[in-house]
């Protein structure tokens, strides 16, 4: 029996004809060169001042992006958007702690009044390592967890203006599973997935796609109290991760790339896990 439609050959053609679909330019043309995916974008990343929310501004620079730098550390917000400016790109620094939800509309207002929208907004401020460490469960919530919702908030009414754009939030492997006894940040970024999914759903009307990203061990400035306490535990770490080694800030960064592009056009409300094959199970369980 003939099914109703050949997909095969394409008979409903526009699910299948990527140039009517996706107004790709040149498409089965000629190379024109290297395109930049988020080029002339406005995007704003919190806590950008070091690890992976400097990796993540520093990629969005290098793909065309216009960069708000956001960190409550001045001098390491002032040297992101030195990276940035002396390598031919554009950025500006704003001091603004996201878990005050004025300084949070402050951050997008003076993102609105130097580039005149936002495009993209990745949630990355996390509290301090000690915060983390000491179960602070004021400092974790208020950070991770009030500091998504209160960027968020604050600049989903310009995306909608806008007609859409993209927000990426920071989670963790900590959100997903069990792992050592810091309750208050797994506790925050649990809350960050499940905060990610409800304003997906409530969003999408306004072409706003929001996402999650679900880190494993990044070997970033986070890790330096526990490694002047153990010099080993990054190598004690590793044999738990079923690729061999630990992730890198770029390793988050390009993820964060791809949800903030076109190219993402159909994910939202999603959980990207970049960690490894840490969560996909046990790989030393003997059998």
């Amino acid at each position: 029996m003939k099914a109703k439609y050949d997909f095969s050959k394409g008979e409903r053609g526009k699910f299948y004809n990527a140039k009517a679909v996706f107004d790709i330019p040149n498409f089965q043309e000629k190379d024109t060169g290297p395109k930049m995916r988020l080029n002339n974008k406005i995007a704003i990343v919190t806590g950008a001042g070091r690890g992976i929310g400097k990796a993540v501004a520093l990629r969005f620079a290098e793909e065309g992006a216009k960069v708000v730098v956001d960190d409550v550390n001045d001098a390491n917000g002032t040297e992101t958007v030195a990276a940035i400016t002396d390598a031919g790109g554009e950025a500006m620094f704003v001091n603004a702690d996201v878990s005050n939800a004025v300084d949070a509309e402050r951050l997008i207002a003076e993102t609105v009044d130097a580039y005149g929208t936002v495009d993209i907004l990745v949630n990355n401020a996390i509290c301090s390592t000690a915060d983390v460490l000491n179960n602070n469960w004021d400092a974790n919530l208020a950070v991770a967890l009030q500091g998504t919702s209160h960027c968020s908030n604050a600049a989903i009414p310009v995306m909608q203006q806008n007609g859409g754009g993209s927000i990426v939030n920071i989670a963790s492997v900590n959100g997903l599973i069990g792992l050592q006894g810091i309750h208050a940040y797994s506790a925050a970024k649990g809350g960050v997935i499940a905060l990610t999914r409800s304003m997906a759903v409530a969003h999408g009307k306004d072409n706003i796609r929001i996402n999650c990203i679900c880190p494993g061990t990044i070997q970033t400035e986070v890790w330096e109290p526990m490694i002047e306490r153990n010099p080993q535990i990054l190598d004690e770490i590793t044999p738990w991760y079923p690729l061999g080694r630990i992730g890198q800030p770029v390793d988050i960064a390009n993820a964060a790339l791809f949800l903030a592009s076109d190219e993402a056009s159909f994910a939202t409300g999603a959980v990207f896990v970049i960690d490894g094959g840490l969560t996909a199970g046990n790989h030393q369980f003997p059998i």
